[in-house]
Formats: structure tokens, sequence, C-alpha cells
């Protein structure tokens, strides 16, 4: 099971992220935007940019930059 896992996150958030890159990927998202996100482009460009900033917050954590 656990293997299951590790394998499809990262499958599923690449496939997030190539959606998102058609996208704006700058644009704010949440309380931030002006509108709440209607298509599903901007609800997947705003999965996207959840999904790195916690991967970026997890990596500084963990001090697993290589530093």
């Amino acid at each position: 099971m656990f293997d299951l896992i590790t394998q499809t996150i990262p499958f599923a958030m690449g496939a997030v992220s190539f959606v998102a890159l058609a996208s704006n990927p700058i644009a704010p998202c949440g309380p931030e935007a002006k509108r709440p996100a209607e298509t599903i482009t901007e609800h997947l460009r705003a999965v996207a940019n959840h999904a790195r900033a916690i991967m970026v917050l997890i990596i500084h954590k963990t001090g697993a930059t290589g530093n």
C-alpha cells in the first residue's frame, strides 16, 4: 500500500503541475484572489501552487536542500 502511495503522489503532482503551466502560475489564489476559481484550470493552478508551497516548506524544515 505504501508503495502505491509513493508512486501515485508524484505522478498526480506532475499531472497537476503540467496543467497549471497552461495558466498563470503566479496569480493569487484563496482569499487573496479577486474572485473564486471557476474553471478546472484555475482550480488546478491553485492546487499546484499550494502543493509547491507545501513541498518547499517540507524541504526547508527537513534540511533536504543539500546545504
